[in-house]
């Protein structure tokens, strides 16, 4: 199913996402960003870290602007990326989150780190055109490179388990898309 969202639904998505999960990570002290998430396996820590280097990922994806056509949308993207990642081995995925989180002295550097490229990317998308970006390897609109991040960001924000209110564009956009992406769908239920 084809699903593509408009650039100004995918800004108005995005920015509250990022807004909510900056205030998310900065509810926790040091001692409870090292409990559990809901991510098995991972710490809130981790998850923080975890979507850090994705929002890094996205600024350079924001600057791969590209004539198109875009490859994927709002869903392809995410069930193209289950498919090349099927046989990943979960251990050693989550392994590799944890040593990457390592790099921080210590967590609360993990979100002073987060809030820095929040801000970044609040900059870069109010300016953002609409049109196509290069990323990991594929092509997406504005909107949708825009969705598919408010998305994560969403899904990432209740993992860490704080309480805090999920901004509705972003859980929107999530229920949607999870309408189309049975593993997305499930992750929103099971966490």
């Amino acid at each position: 199913m084809s699903f593509t969202v408009p650039h100004d639904e995918g800004v108005a998505a995005f920015l509250p996402a990022v807004e909510a999960f900056v205030q998310a990570a900065l509810a926790l002290d040091e001692l409870d960003l090292l409990a559990a998430s809901r991510c098995h396996g991972w710490t809130r820590f981790d998850v923080v870290d975890h979507v850090l280097a994705g929002w890094r990922e996205l600024l350079g994806g924001m600057a791969a602007r590209t004539p198109g056509p875009a490859t994927v949308d709002a869903v392809t993207y995410w069930t193209g990326w289950g498919e090349d990642h099927a046989d990943d081995d979960p251990v050693l995925v989550l392994m590799s989150e944890r040593r990457h989180a390592d790099a921080h002295p210590r967590p609360s550097a993990a979100v002073g780190a987060l809030r820095e490229v929040a801000g970044q990317l609040r900059l870069v998308t109010t300016s953002l055109p609409d049109g196509h970006h290069a990323f990991q390897g594929q092509v997406l609109t504005s909107g949708d490179l825009l969705a598919t991040w408010a998305v994560e960001t969403v899904v990432h924000q209740r993992d860490l388990g704080t309480g805090t209110p999920l901004p509705a564009p972003a859980l929107d956009l999530a229920r949607r898309t999870a309408a189309d992406v049975p593993d997305l769908g499930r992750a929103l239920d099971d966490r």
